[in-house]
């Protein structure tokens, strides 16, 4: 990365948060299988990210 400051697990568990915020607005068959396919990806994101939270 260019920029070792940037907080990557920060900024990206705020664009998931987005995208699932946006999905559970969707009312739809589709929607539901995207929900459960990011509520797994964010678990991984979770374990992959946890020990930078611990060294913040």
């Amino acid at each position: 990365m260019k920029n070792s400051d940037v907080a990557i697990c920060e900024l990206m568990e705020n664009k998931m948060n987005e995208v699932i915020l946006k999905i559970n607005q969707t009312h739809d068959i589709f929607a539901d299988k995207l929900h459960n396919e990011f509520g797994i990806l964010d678990w991984i994101f979770y374990q992959v990210c946890k020990d930078e939270r611990k060294n913040a």
